[in-house]
């Protein structure tokens, strides 16, 4: 009961801050329960639809200033013509803050609709990989070039302790298949040249690049959303992400998928074989730590978990299989 005249309560004082912002009278508000911690909803006047999400200051304890900036950035691409919704700014802030000293942020409403993973037919496959490729290029032109990244790739022998950890734990809680995954995985980062690595681009990334964050039309992409997470990374994260979220399906890669996201993101940017290959092997090393019990019951994890699954499965044919 308490927990719900919260939300009512900040849902009125956004209302408020909306009519007194820019003169929008609400109509009509309708909860959207979609994604992790933060509260969101859309919000309807006589003509118009806006998305609104408040942040969870949990999971932004150390700041809004990279939010603020990745949206700033977005309302860029999205006059630009990337496909993505506009954010609403507010004395030049994207961020906006109520009495309350809660934050929250307003965009558009995609006319798009979400998918099934794994189910994106040739259409939506070729127009999102033009879209990611533009993207992508938008970002290396007007976004500032920087020397550290945000995120480094952890140690080896970090990561095999991780793995050790989880082996232990999913032992104890007798999931047979996630204990023959991470002994797979063992297996693989044993034998693992670091400096493969060394090989991938440093450039702006939008970092969430999965079914979840993508709309479609039944031709095409409809929007890009949710670019919270953009950072100065490896933009071959996007790639492999999209990849294994669209075009993996019941445990098999579905190829002319794949050549078709290829196709549409070599339009703008080139992406070779060798490349293609990377970014999954490089998506692997930094996810591959999920695949543990405690995420078995999950839905979301567990098609994430099976993700990465797929690539320890299939390793040593990775050339072979992405050879377009």
């Amino acid at each position: 009961m308490e927990a719900a005249r919260a939300i009512n309560l900040i849902e009125e004082e956004i209302i408020n801050d909306l009519r007194g912002k820019f003169g929008w009278h609400i109509q009509s508000v309708e909860a959207n329960n979609l994604g992790y911690g933060n509260m969101k909803w859309i919000m309807k006047t006589d003509s118009e639809s806006y998305f609104v999400k408040k942040y969870c200051k949990v999971r932004y304890r150390r700041g809004l200033e990279d939010v603020h900036e990745a949206l700033r950035y977005q309302d860029l691409m999205y006059r630009d013509g990337i496909p993505c919704q506009p954010v609403y700014s507010y004395n030049n802030r994207y961020i906006h803050r109520l009495q309350s000293e809660e934050d929250y942020m307003i965009t558009g409403v995609s006319k798009g609709e979400l998918i099934q993973a794994g189910t994106a037919n040739l259409q939506q496959m070729y127009s999102l990989g033009e879209a990611t490729g533009r993207m992508h290029k938008w970002m290396s032109i007007h976004m500032p070039r920087r020397i550290a990244l945000h995120w480094e790739l952890p140690s080896k022998h970090k990561m095999i302790a991780r793995l050790e950890l989880n082996l232990h734990e999913t032992e104890e809680a007798n999931h047979e298949k996630y204990v023959l995954a991470i002994q797979k995985q063992m297996e693989i980062l044993s034998g693992l040249d670091m400096d493969i690595f060394n090989e991938c681009a440093k450039g702006w990334a939008h970092w969430d690049m999965h079914v979840d964050n993508l709309l479609f039309y039944k031709d095409g992409v409809a929007d890009i959303v949710d670019f919270d997470r953009v950072q100065f990374v490896y933009p071959d994260f996007d790639i492999s992400r999209a990849l294994l979220s669209c075009a993996l399906k019941d445990a098999q890669m579905r190829l002319d998928a794949v050549e078709a996201y290829v196709e549409g993101y070599r339009v703008h940017m080139s992406l070779s074989n060798e490349q293609l290959v990377r970014s999954i092997k490089l998506t692997w090393y930094k996810e591959f730590k999920w695949v543990h019990a405690m995420y078995s019951s999950e839905k979301t994890m567990g098609r994430f978990i099976d993700e990465m699954i797929w690539i320890g499965d299939n390793w040593n044919e990775l050339n072979d299989i992405f050879k377009l």
